[in-house]
C-alpha cells in the first residue's frame, strides 16, 4: 500500500543514490582530466564537467524546490507560500524544463486564491491546447470560471467536454484521471443546477481516503453546499469546519457562503 513514509524514503534513497553518483562521476572526471598530457583536452574535459556539474545540481536544486512548492500547495494548503517556490523556479529554469509544469501549477495556485481573472487569462495560453490531457485542464478551469461567474449555460458546455474526456469509448464508462476527480466536477455541476439527487450520487461515490488534503477542502465545501441545499445545517457546518481545520488560505474556504 502506498504511504508518505515510503515515498519519503523513496525520496531519500534517491537522493542518497545520486549523490554518491555525483561523487563518483567528479572523481572518475578528475583522474580522467589529470591523465591527459595535452592542455587542450584538459581544457575541455574541464569545460565539460563543469557544464555537467552545473546542470546536475541545477536540475536537483530545481527538483527540491518544486517538491516544496507543491508541499505548500497541497498539504499545507498555502498558495501564496507556493507561489514563491514557483517563482524561484521560474527564475532558476534556465532551460526552461519547468515550463508545462509551470503553467499546470499555477492554474491550480490561483483556483486556490480565488484569482478567476488571471486564471481565465493564463488558461488562454495555447499550450493548453496541445494535448488532451491540457486541455481537459483548460475545460476544467472554463467550467469553474463559469460556475464563480454564474454562466451556467457556458459551465454546462465545459461539463459537457468534460464528461467526453472521462468517457472511454470502447467501454462506455467512466475512468479515473490523474489531476481530477470526475464525481467532484459533476457533484459541483448538480449542486449548481439543484440536482441534489444526482449531486448526493456523485459525492457519496468519491473516496475521500484517496484525496490529499487540497482536495479534501474542496470536497468538505461541496458537501457543506450540499446539505446547506438540503437544510441540513448541523451537516453543512461540520463539513466547512473541516475544511478550516485545514486551511482557511484557500478562497472557496475562507469565502464560503
Amino acid at each position: 500500500m502506498f504511504t508518505l513514509r515510503r515515498l519519503v524514503l523513496g525520496e531519500k534513497m534517491r537522493l542518497i543514490m545520486m549523490f554518491v553518483f555525483f561523487v563518483v562521476f567528479v572523481i572518475i572526471g578528475v583522474q580522467f582530466i589529470s591523465s591527459q598530457d595535452s592542455l587542450t583536452n584538459i581544457i575541455l574535459s574541464i569545460v565539460f564537467l563543469s557544464f555537467f556539474s552545473f546542470f546536475f545540481l541545477l536540475s536537483e536544486v530545481l527538483r527540491f524546490i518544486y517538491r516544496q512548492a507543491t508541499r505548500a500547495l497541497v498539504v499545507d494548503c498555502d498558495p501564496k507560500l507556493a507561489e514563491q517556490y514557483i517563482k524561484k523556479i521560474t527564475k532558476l529554469d534556465v532551460i526552461k524544463g519547468y515550463r508545462n509544469t509551470n503553467l499546470v501549477f499555477y492554474s491550480l495556485m490561483y483556483m486556490d486564491q480565488g484569482d478567476f481573472k488571471k486564471l481565465d487569462e493564463h488558461i488562454e495560453n495555447p499550450v493548453f491546447q496541445t494535448s488532451s490531457s491540457l486541455r481537459l485542464i483548460y475545460n476544467y478551469n472554463k467550467f469553474y470560471i463559469s460556475l464563480h461567474d454564474n454562466k451556467f449555460e457556458v459551465a454546462t458546455k465545459y461539463f459537457r467536454l468534460i464528461t467526453e474526456a472521462y468517457t472511454v469509448k470502447t467501454k462506455k464508462r467512466k475512468t479515473a484521471k490523474a489531476v481530477y476527480s470526475f464525481n467532484l466536477i459533476a457533484a459541483d455541476y448538480y449542486i449548481y443546477k439543484k440536482n441534489l439527487t444526482k449531486a448526493e450520487q456523485n459525492l457519496k461515490a468519491i473516496n475521500e481516503d484517496l484525496l490529499n488534503l487540497r482536495e479534501k477542502t474542496y470536497y468538505y465545501v461541496s458537501q457543506a453546499k450540499f446539505n446547506q441545499l438540503k437544510g441540513n445545517e448541523q451537516k453543512e457546518i461540520t463539513f466547512l469546519t473541516q475544511a478550516k481545520d485545514i486551511s482557511e488560505n484557500l478562497y472557496h474556504v475562507a469565502n464560503y457562503a
